[in-house]
């Protein structure tokens, strides 16, 4: 979250009372690894509520099916497009076919049943060399793309938290 400061100057004015001690400095920015490891700990705190949440009605179901998350992966891959980030990594990338890949990948994450022909997480990303910066450039695209698709918050979280679930096999530097 960046932090904004304004400042207001009165124009040539000199005030009549010396001006108020300065505010403390705010907190840096937390650095993407310090902003993973917090991803990371809410995930693990969230997971009997998620889990809970599972028990009762699939992610899948809830968001629509395969059609729901066909359009969340769309718009993200999208975003991914035009995020300055990550859109070199996309370079060369067939994103019809990136988008049936990862389509059908989450069907299967998310209680859907179906098939996913593709590569395995680290295999498909070894030759990115993704970094946290990266995989949170990526994570914010996904979650712009369930806001925009009216998602909930409770299903925005148990997608991300499956996302952030992956880091290990994708992020190598």
């Amino acid at each position: 979250m960046a932090v904004i400061a304004v400042g207001f100057v009165a124009c040539g004015q000199q005030p009549e009372t010396p001006p108020a001690p300065a505010e403390k400095a705010p907190e840096p920015a937390a650095t993407p690894d310090e902003t993973v490891a917090a991803l990371e700990r809410q995930c693990a705190q969230a997971a009997p509520e998620m889990a809970a949440r599972q028990a009762e009605k699939s992610l899948f179901e809830r968001v629509g099916g395969r059609e729901g998350l066909h359009v969340v992966v769309a718009d993200t891959v999208a975003r991914h497009a035009r995020n300055e980030q990550i859109k070199h990594l996309l370079d060369g990338v067939d994103s019809d076919n990136l988008i049936e890949l990862v389509t059908d990948f989450l069907v299967l994450g998310t209680g859907g049943e179906g098939e996913y022909t593709g590569r395995d997480m680290q295999s498909a990303h070894a030759h990115l060399a993704l970094d946290n910066a990266d995989f949170l450039a990526a994570g914010s695209d996904l979650d712009a793309a369930m806001q925009a698709a009216g998602w909930a918050d409770a299903e925005r979280q148990e997608l991300l938290c499956a996302f952030v679930s992956l880091r290990g096999e994708v992020v190598t530097r």
